[in-house]
């Protein structure tokens, strides 16, 4: 009961930001962004919390789900909310095709909802990382510094990973009163959300065809059923990454500063999940920074400078807390320093090698990854539509984020590509499947050319 009661307040605490910042959403937009801001809301207000000498309690989750309500009823009592934006009417897809596409979402959801309720934590990294970091979370708080962050024999845990998403699962610790694997069953708000994220990007671009056959593609992936409800903190970066997608691309649209700063939140909190989160944060201030006709370049830079500074301040607490703490096997930053990337660029070739083989792993991926590339070369056309050349930019940006990383590990580089490519391209999946989705074509189901511009704004 106490699990349903706190995920019932992620969904309250993350309805007034969602809400009152994303002015002229449409609902599906406003869920998405209500169902993956809560989670984030909740562990970032018990992580600053915990840093003033505060481990999560029930009161303490209480009196942040009150705040955020009062919140949320303020918005919607005494704010003017614009109004939502109208959808291009498309044809509905045929009666066997929604099933179908019903079929592959209700897949994926039942294979998150089964790992997440009835399977003990037995994912390696979900056990000693996320989940062990969970249980330290909910019974020392921050300040003073608990010595589990500066034992050396405790590094495989990675102890200077971020600790959002563990510090979600000790607020249900906290709330249950047991240590138990029940902390991961934030993912059944997490995995919808990044569903629905995807779905309304694609219904306001292309048309309900498509929208239904891209969040059917990306919803029953392997990947996801296998790390969606297993307590790693994938799933979460991911759910971040979909709706920083979503906010993107409606600010291209509308110039709207709070789909901007929307945008910025979900960037720090993609950075507080994962360090990967970093690397993706820069890459979305990159894309903003650089949108939008010539006219309008100087604002397109303030904006994107402006998503940075949001970044580097909510992420400003990390830094600080972190300062002293040992650096171990995941002090990637540090052989950036010393420009270690250089001497190991030999290894470019292994790296676009072990990439490809694992875009095209018919058992993690299927034809998912060949879809986004035999689109992308069909409809190449449709990316003169500026949206489409954005969520082309992120995704392609977001994956060669990624390779700096292997050129610089200690790690055997075959072992390490092996062992984490799957999850990198995890992360990446949402912006292919919303890829997917835009250009999904008009014989298909999908909406003419001029139509994605007309819905494009342009």
């Amino acid at each position: 009961m106490w699990c349903a009661i706190y995920l019932c307040l992620l969904v309250v605490s993350g309805y007034a930001m969602a809400a009152g910042l994303a002015r002229g959403a449409s609902r599906l937009e406003v869920a998405a962004l209500t169902l993956c801001t809560g989670p984030a809301v909740m562990g970032f207000c018990l992580i600053l919390l915990s840093m003033l000498g505060f481990r999560p309690s029930m009161p303490e989750i209480l009196a942040i789900a009150a705040v955020f309500a009062a919140a949320g009823f303020a918005v919607r009592r005494f704010c003017r909310t614009a109004p939502a934006p109208k959808f291009v009417n498309s044809p509905t897809p045929p009666w066997l095709w929604i099933i179908f596409c019903s079929i592959g979402i209700a897949y994926g959801l039942m294979a998150v909802l089964k790992d997440a309720l009835f399977y003990r934590v037995i994912e390696w990294d979900a056990f000693a990382i996320w989940q062990l970091k969970a249980k330290v979370l909910a019974i020392y708080p921050l300040h003073p510094r608990p010595p589990y962050f500066t034992d050396l024999s405790l590094s495989y845990s990675h102890l200077r990973y971020p600790l959002l998403a563990p510090m979600i699962s000790a607020g249900m610790h906290a709330m249950t009163g047991r240590l138990d694997d029940l902390g991961k069953t934030v993912s059944l708000l997490l995995y919808p959300g990044m569903g629905l994220a995807v779905f309304a990007v694609v219904r306001r671009i292309n048309g309900l065809t498509a929208a239904l056959t891209a969040t059917a593609l990306l919803a029953c992936l392997e990947p996801f059923c296998r790390y969606g409800g297993s307590g790693t903190a994938e799933m979460a970066l991911t759910a971040f990454y979909a709706c920083s997608l979503l906010c993107i691309l409606r600010w291209r649209e509308s110039r709207s500063a709070g789909f901007l700063v929307l945008a910025a939140i979900f960037s720090a909190w993609m950075a507080w999940t994962k360090n990967e989160g970093l690397a993706l944060a820069a890459v979305n201030a990159i894309v903003v920074a650089a949108s939008g006709p010539r006219e309008k370049r100087r604002q397109s830079l303030a904006a994107g400078i402006t998503l940075a500074a949001i970044v580097a301040f909510i992420y400003l607490p990390w830094i600080v807390y972190t300062w002293g703490i040992p650096r171990t096997d995941e002090d990637y930053a540090g052989r950036f320093a010393s420009l270690q990337i250089f001497s190991n660029i030999g290894r470019i070739g292994s790296i676009l090698i072990g990439f490809g083989k694992e875009l095209i792993d018919w058992e993690d991926w299927g034809l998912f990854w060949i879809i986004v590339a035999g689109l992308s070369l069909a409809e190449r056309r449709r990316f003169r539509n500026s949206q489409v050349a954005a969520i082309g930019i992120l995704l392609a940006l977001h994956v060669a984020a990624y390779v700096p990383a292997f050129l610089v590990t200690n790690w055997k580089l075959e072992e390490l590509l092996s062992v984490t490519l799957d999850r990198l391209l995890m992360h990446a999946a949402p912006a292919g499947a919303i890829l997917i989705g835009v250009l999904w074509p008009r014989w298909a189901g999908g909406m003419p050319t001029s139509q994605d511009a007309e819905i494009a704004g342009q």
